[in-house]
C-alpha cells in the first residue's frame, strides 16, 4: 500500500541519491583538474575527453553507474579516482541496504499497528 510516509521516503531517497551523484562527480572533476586521477572513456578520442563539458558529463555518468553498482566498463578510473570510486561503491551498497531496511521497518510497523496488535 502506498502511504504518504512511503512517498516521502521515496522523494527523500531520490533527492539524496541525486546529491550523492553530484557531489562524487564534483570530486572526480576536482581530481581530474588537479591531476590526481582521471576517468578514461574507452570509446571517445583524447581530444574529446579534454573538453570541459565532457569531463563533467563523464564524471556524472561514472558517478551514477558506480553508485548503483552497474559498472558497464566503458569508463575506467585511474590514479586516486580509483580510491574515490571504491568509497562511492561501498557507500552505494550501504545506502541501498539502509533504505530498504528503513522501508521494511515502516511498512512492518504500519501493518502491525493498523491491525490493532503490537
Amino acid at each position: 500500500m502506498i502511504t504518504k510516509k512511503n512517498l516521502q521516503l521515496l522523494l527523500f531517497v531520490t533527492i539524496f541519491y541525486i546529491n550523492v551523484i553530484i557531489y562524487f562527480s564534483l570530486l572526480y572533476v576536482l581530481f581530474d583538474l588537479f591531476n590526481l586521477g582521471y576517468i578514461y572513456d574507452h570509446y571517445s578520442t583524447i581530444e574529446h575527453q579534454r573538453q570541459s563539458l565532457d569531463i563533467v558529463t563523464r564524471s556524472m555518468y561514472f558517478s551514477a553507474i558506480t553508485l548503483f553498482s552497474t559498472g558497464y566498463g566503458d569508463v575506467t578510473p585511474f590514479g586516486l579516482t580509483k580510491m574515490i570510486a571504491m568509497i562511492q561503491s561501498m557507500f552505494g551498497y550501504i545506502l541501498q541496504a539502509s533504505f530498504i531496511l528503513h522501508f521494511i521497518k515502516i511498512n512492518f510497523f504500519h501493518s502491525r499497528n493498523s491491525r490493532g496488535s503490537f
